[in-house]
């Protein structure tokens, strides 16, 4: 739990670190991460050990051969179309708002606090209660309703505000859910897995913003959340398209026994945030022997 703890820390106090120091110069945050990052390094080069190198070298196409594999395809489309919502949110909701750094960074920490706990904790326990696709239909139906009000009453700034803070709930549910989704179908290693998953899910993240500044220009600035709220919509969509082998994956999970679940969720956190989910699989076999 030391991992899930310092995760959900850093997801937390990041925004409300950047809100102060946002309110001295546009220029702090930026320096900040430069200083954190430098502390990182170091403490990867001082405190981590080496893992063990492949047995085999990966080509460097083999996360693009992989999504000749339907499952995996299926989850990487749903999570584009997921994040193409969640960066609008994450990238325009702030405007509205019109609240000063220090403000702003107070609204996304509680926002991480919900986001960091429900990664660890909700995701878990609704995968256990629902299965992992009915928990993911239920999740990305609330976060695009969430998206959708926000378009609706985009001049109400604590109408946003409150949308804002509320997804963070389900946006810690989805960002768990949608990585472990992938592990569950992939018929590939995951390393492979998880390169393919992230490249198709990223184009979403990379292309949601410059869409969103254009539809403001063009239209106003309700229309990038409602557009966002259909685009994750689409995304249950074709998530429902891979609901049997996600349903499989569950009923196997479920006969190894309720331990693997959770002892599961570290690594997939570390997935979905840029961390090293292979070393945190490692770190676990090495105790479990």
């Amino acid at each position: 739990m030391l991992y899930e703890a310092a995760l959900g820390l850093g997801i937390a106090a990041g925004p409300l670190l950047g809100g102060f120091l946002g309110n001295l110069s546009w220029r702090g945050p930026f320096f900040g991460v430069a200083v954190l990052m430098a502390i990182a390094l170091l403490a990867t080069i001082t405190l981590v050990e080496p893992t063990p190198k492949p047995a085999r070298p990966t080509p460097l196409l083999a996360p693009i051969k992989a999504l000749r594999h339907r499952s995996l395809l299926t989850m990487g489309i749903t999570a584009l179309l997921y994040n193409w919502g969640f960066f609008t949110m994450l990238g325009y909701a702030p405007y509205p708002m019109e609240l000063s750094a220090t403000r702003l960074g107070f609204v996304f920490f509680a926002w991480g606090l919900l986001l960091a706990f429900f990664s660890i904790t909700g995701a878990a326990w609704l995968q256990r209660r629902f299965g992992t696709a009915r928990s993911l239909y239920g999740a990305l139906t609330v976060f695009a309703v969430l998206l959708l009000l926000i378009g609706v009453f985009t001049d109400n700034r604590w109408a946003v505000i409150v949308c804002v803070v509320a997804s963070g709930i389900v946006a810690g549910i989805n960002n768990t859910l949608t990585t472990q989704a992938v592990m569950l179908v992939s018929p590939i290693e995951r390393p492979v897995a998880s390169a393919a998953y992230g490249f198709v899910r990223f184009i979403g993240g990379g292309l949601a913003p410059y869409a969103a500044g254009k539809m403001v220009d063009h239209w106003n600035i309700h229309v990038p959340f409602i557009i966002g709220a259909v685009v994750v919509l689409l995304g249950v969509a074709v998530l429902s398209t891979g609901h049997r082998p996600l349903a499989a994956a569950d009923a196997a999970m479920a006969a190894e026994g309720p331990h693997s679940a959770p002892d599961d969720v570290a690594g997939e956190i570390a997935d979905e945030f840029g961390g090293a989910p292979d070393a945190i699989d490692l770190e676990k076999e090495i105790r479990t022997h």
